[in-house]
């Protein structure tokens, strides 16, 4: 049986051409939806610690496409890189 996705927090980063990262919610749970618009543009992200920073050999977020990824509890930061004008939306929660 599939547990959906019950969210909690969201918190955004604009993405820029060097990498900068964002805490996630401190309510965060076992798993991160990961939101893209559109009208953005391909991103990397990297999940890790407050000091993580991310490259583009990291894993693609194509625009339009919502991603969950299951994160360790020691991972409480995310970083990003891609083209500049790009936002991406982290929301921390339980469930797929």
């Amino acid at each position: 049986m599939l547990n959906p996705f019950t969210p909690n927090s969201t918190v955004s980063r604009t993405v820029t051409g060097t990498t900068a990262n964002v805490a996630l919610p401190s309510t965060q749970g076992n798993q991160v939806m990961v939101t893209s618009a559109s009208g953005n543009s391909i991103a990397f992200i990297k999940f890790g610690s407050s000091s993580v920073t991310a490259a583009v050999t990291d894993t693609p977020i194509l625009p339009g496409t919502v991603q969950v990824f299951t994160v360790q509890d020691s991972m409480t930061t995310v970083a990003a890189i891609g083209t500049t004008g790009t936002t991406l939306y982290f929301t921390s929660g339980d469930g797929q």
